[in-house]
């Protein structure tokens, strides 16, 4: 037991090192060194915020004001940055100081601190400085292999120090992006409606010797879930010709239907909102049986939808009228939110044509008619897109400054020294890693 704390805290340093590292963040600090020179050279208000851990016990003796509900809803003063909070030896660290350390740590870490507390970090950094100093007195910086490994480190910080100037971005980018691409940032509140149509080669009614088709499911989703459906539904060896696409997935189930409810409980617990469904009383979904309709009905049946949309009719009632047989038609019951670029482009281009209440005409896809009820427009303002419009700026500079930089500069490489090793037979092993680079920098 007593080793568990020394691991854990070991496991923490060697991990925070490496974050550190390929974040290109330098902020080990030799003894001496001080992240933030101001208040180090004010030793006298050290002694001040000592008193303040006094009479903390105080309080704390006596149960009365402990039990006290009101008490723990008082806001704390934010304590003084040249509070001494760190001592190892007579080296004394501030507030300031350290949050200046924490500061240049890669955002998953800051992030990983502010929700677990700075104890286990203080115990870190309280070994690195203890460490360093015993490096110093063995004088191990004076090696070959030290003075490589700084070099390294410093060109490594120095680099990412001149990327990060390169693509920075201002509000005013920002605001001259938003002007004038504004219609990147429009939003319909979108309903679809699909009729299937017959396969060519379908006939329509197969004889008594003929073998059945293996039946087609079609299911439907709320939300931009497609990579997760596809991954979830590709695992099952029952799944066969699967299709996803806009918030919809068709597939061959060659199991049993009464396994079919399996599936949607499953893609729920992999983070998937399925459209109608209910965790507590989950349905039992039956396999498409519809071969479909012909060009002509299901032309018609568009038609009357259509015309019952634009008269006013409620969606959810369209959609239980005309849910049999199962996939001969689909109306999302709830309408979803669509930006440019989230749908095809010729459905797009009709989607978007629309105002408010309106019906488009068919489009025939994928032997399926399918058009759209356009429930309401909105546009995100500047606020709300500026994360959005600074990370393709950012993106966008870094590409340039890369290429910038490299044309400036005659750079040439042995092609067998950095040639790629001959891959072993059988199947690929896992990404290797890299040393750490320059990386763009994070996203805000």
């Amino acid at each position: 037991m007593e080793q568990s704390h020394p691991r854990r805290l070991w496991r923490f340093f060697l991990a925070l090192m490496v974050s550190t590292l390929m974040g290109g963040a330098g902020w080990s600090q030799t003894p001496g060194a001080s992240p933030t020179p101001a208040p180090a050279a004010q030793p006298g208000p050290a002694p001040s915020p000592s008193p303040t851990p006094g009479p903390t016990p105080g309080p704390a003796a006596n149960p009365g004001p402990v039990a006290s509900a009101p008490a723990p809803a008082k806001e704390l003063p934010p304590e003084p940055p040249e509070k001494v909070v760190l001592k190892i030896g007579n080296q004394e660290f501030t507030k300031a100081q350290m949050d200046a350390i924490i500061e240049t740590l890669p955002p998953q870490t800051q992030q990983a601190l502010a929700s677990q507390g700075k104890k286990q970090f203080g115990d870190y950094y309280e070994l690195s400085i203890l460490l360093s100093r015993r490096a110093e007195a063995l004088h191990l910086e004076q090696t070959p292999e030290f003075a490589r490994r700084l070099a390294f480190q410093k060109q490594q910080l120095e680099a990412q120090a001149a990327m990060n100037e390169l693509t920075k971005v201002t509000p005013e980018d920002i605001e001259q992006y938003y002007k004038a691409h504004a219609d990147e940032f429009q939003e319909i509140e979108v309903r679809q409606i699909v009729v299937r149509k017959k396969s060519p080669e379908q006939k329509p009614n197969p004889g008594p010797e003929t073998p059945q088709p293996i039946p087609t499911v079609r299911l439907g989703w709320v939300g931009s879930s497609d990579a997760v459906v596809r991954s979830y539904l590709e695992k099952n060896p029952k799944v066969s010709g699967l299709s996803v696409q806009d918030v919809q997935a068709t597939f061959k189930y060659s199991g049993d239907d009464a396994d079919l409810p399996g599936i949607l409980a499953g893609l729920v617990s992999a983070g998937v909102k399925v459209s109608n469904f209910d965790e507590t009383k989950p349905p039992k979904l039956s396999p498409v049986t519809s071969q479909g309709l012909t060009a002509d009905e299901a032309m018609a049946r568009a038609d009357e939808i259509r015309k019952a949309l634009l008269a006013g009719a409620d969606p959810k009632k369209l959609s239980e009228e005309y849910k049999t047989p199962p996939g001969e038609v689909i109306i999302e019951p709830e309408p979803r939110k669509v930006r440019h670029g989230g749908m095809r482009s010729d459905m797009e281009k009709a989607a978007f044509a629309l105002k408010d209440g309106e019906v488009s005409e068919p489009l025939d896809i994928n032997q399926a008619l399918v058009f759209f009820q356009v429930i309401g427009h909105n546009a995100l303002d500047l606020k709300a897109a500026t994360p959005e419009i600074e990370r393709k700026l950012r993106q966008q500079k870094n590409e340039g400054a890369i290429e910038e930089i490299k044309k400036s500069t005659v750079i040439w490489m042995d092609d067998q020294y950095f040639a790629a090793p001959p891959r072993p037979p059988g199947p690929a092993g896992p990404p290797g890693m890299f040393p750490p680079g320059v990386r763009t920098p994070p996203r805000p």
